[in-house]
């Protein structure tokens, strides 16, 4: 299973709802009323999307919540990846979710565990440059003294910019559990 994570607002649910329709290239053309409906994640919600439809090779993502920071660590063990979003067009989220980030990454359970860092919300005017987010997460440092291998990428999950190259990376690094693989 892939683990969703992010804070409030990062556009976890979008993200996962783009996945999950797999026409990644066509949300460009997509008008505002086409997006699908979200709300705020209370809770968690559990998705299966197909990362390679010649295969069909479906992969359950549970996406927890941003308001549940505190007890993401309660997931780690069933995540093979993580995702891990931030709204880049909110500077104030950009430096508290360095702090989330760094709690996570530093688990003892995530040790072992990929992560892909999406910064979500690249459409926006308001988005931060790549330079400065990497600054404010102090991304260098981050990635040099992780123990696991984290990959980033800038994405939309509102138009689907970067969301293929998403689901080639949780193709790629997700692993069946045993319960998964004997199904």
């Amino acid at each position: 299973m892939c683990l969703l994570i992010g804070p409030t607002g990062a556009g976890k649910t979008l993200l996962l709802k783009s996945l999950q329709a797999g026409n990644y290239h066509a949300l460009k053309g997509w008008a505002p009323a086409d997006l699908p409906a979200t709300v705020p994640t209370t809770g968690t919600n559990l998705m299966t999307i197909t990362v390679n439809k010649s295969r069909k090779k479906e992969v359950t993502v549970r996406e927890v919540g941003g308001a549940m920071g505190p007890i993401w660590k309660n997931y780690y063990s069933d995540a093979s990846a993580i995702l891990y979003v931030i709204d880049v067009s909110n500077r104030c989220q950009v430096a508290a979710a360095c702090i989330q980030l760094l709690t996570m990454l530093t688990h003892p359970q995530t040790a072992d565990t990929p992560v892909l860092l999406l910064l979500n919300k690249q459409d926006l005017s308001s988005v931060m440059p790549q330079s400065e987010v990497e600054w404010l997460l102090r991304l260098q440092d981050t990635l040099g003294t992780a123990s696991q291998a984290v990959n980033v990428v800038e994405v939309s999950a509102k138009t689907g910019q970067g969301l293929d190259i998403v689901a080639r990376w949780i193709h790629d690094n997700h692993k069946d559990s045993p319960a998964q693989s004997h199904s």
